[in-house]
């Protein structure tokens, strides 16, 4: 079996696109997207597009997730005074899903763990902040977020795996960064239409989406 893990999408769809796009052509058998996953300028395609997917994708639901659900709720119940406790883009995202995709958020579990071959008892977890930032119990080999950065460590004796953010990228290299579980594990990054992507979450009507697309598409902060 061969996985490729996705990490922190915030409905950056043209990242999520042609990551799905490098995935497929490796040959992989299952898409785990580690949750946070609509948080973001494109919630509702993005959502549809995974969904679409079936079986070949086993999704998890993050804290963006929750706080999605949550506010969703307080948003139709029109409980507008507990809705500006929660953060612009969820705000923003909650708007602009459906119940449908509401409940697929909802009804994610947190956690995955499939036997591989070549590496054993692979966990994929949506954080590690449930466990207080210690390494999550289970697996020789442990998937997880963190901070959006990408990279590879060992702890306790396992190895911890950080695939990076597919659409928030933190970083001085734009790209839709995650890992590719098989025989090992490779951290990779693929390459999208940059300008263009800008230009679609720009006229999005998110708040700040120039901003956001300029840090998270463009990388031009981390690059200045």
């Amino acid at each position: 079996m061969m996985i490729a893990a996705f990490y922190d999408i915030h409905a950056n769809l043209p990242a999520l696109e042609a990551a799905l796009q490098a995935a497929r052509k490796a040959g992989a058998d299952k898409v785990v997207v580690g949750g946070d996953i609509a948080a973001g300028p494109l919630p509702a395609d993005t959502l549809d597009i995974l969904m679409a997917l079936g079986d070949w994708v086993v999704a998890l639901q993050g804290s963006a997730d929750r706080a999605l659900v949550n506010c969703y709720d307080l948003l139709m119940a029109k409980h507008h005074s507990e809705i500006d406790a929660f953060d612009p883009l969820v705000r923003w995202a909650a708007g602009r899903i459906t119940r449908h995709q509401r409940d697929y958020l909802h009804d994610l579990p947190a956690e995955a763990r499939f036997l591989m071959q070549d590496l054993g008892e692979v966990y994929f977890y949506a954080s590690m902040a449930a466990e207080g930032q210690r390494v999550p119990p289970g697996g020789e080999v442990i998937v997880v977020g963190n901070g959006h950065r990408q990279g590879k460590e060992r702890q306790d004796g396992r190895l911890l795996v950080h695939p990076g953010s597919i659409g928030m990228p933190e970083g001085d290299q734009p790209g839709a960064y995650w890992a590719f579980l098989g025989e090992d594990v490779q951290l990779r990054r693929t390459e999208y239409d940059y300008q263009h992507a800008a230009r679609r979450v720009v006229r999005c009507g998110m708040p700040d989406a120039k901003a956001w697309a300029d840090r998270y598409v463009l990388c031009e902060e981390a690059r200045s």
